[in-house]
């Protein structure tokens, strides 16, 4: 669509001229900046969908540009990619890994040589579990979403 530069008030024309080549994103400007108060005028924004709730902005910035429209659209349909499933999946292990081995440590003291050697191995054979979920996400994950790191199991149910 071509407007006539008499659409352009005179104060914006100065300034256009002030800047060369700016004059007409300038112009586009104005006329933008005026259909959207004379749309405001005439009530066209009120009662829109979602009014009054924040927006919802979310970081896009682990995923490549050319994949985002693709992302964006698995997501308001109710899918994601396979790597964050297993990221959500792995974190939700690592909480569930942190609360059984506070459940652990609490009765450690009452606890039997058997039984420790038992929670040790339990123990050890769910790091390793979770440490196959973190290699197999750190390969699938694109780079820009950044590696998680393994778990290593330390001195947790030391003696």
């Amino acid at each position: 669509m071509r407007h006539e530069p008499s659409e352009i008030r005179p104060s914006e024309e100065q300034s256009a001229e002030a800047r060369p080549g700016q004059g007409r994103l300038r112009a586009h400007e104005s006329l933008i900046e005026r259909r959207i108060r004379e749309a405001a005028a005439a009530g066209m924004f009120e009662n829109l969908p979602g009014a009054g709730q924040p927006l919802r902005l979310e970081d896009e910035a682990h995923v490549p540009e050319d994949l985002r429209p693709g992302y964006r659209l698995l997501k308001n349909a109710g899918y994601a990619p396979a790597w964050i499933e297993l990221q959500k999946h792995i974190r939700a292990e690592l909480a569930d890994l942190e609360r059984w081995l506070a459940r652990v440590t609490a009765r450690w003291a009452r606890t039997g040589p058997l039984e420790r050697e038992r929670l040790r191995a339990e123990y050890a054979q769910k790091v390793r579990d979770l440490n196959r979920q973190i290699t197999t996400y750190n390969l699938i994950a694109p780079p820009a979403a950044g590696q998680l790191p393994l778990r290593r199991p330390g001195r947790e149910l030391a003696d």
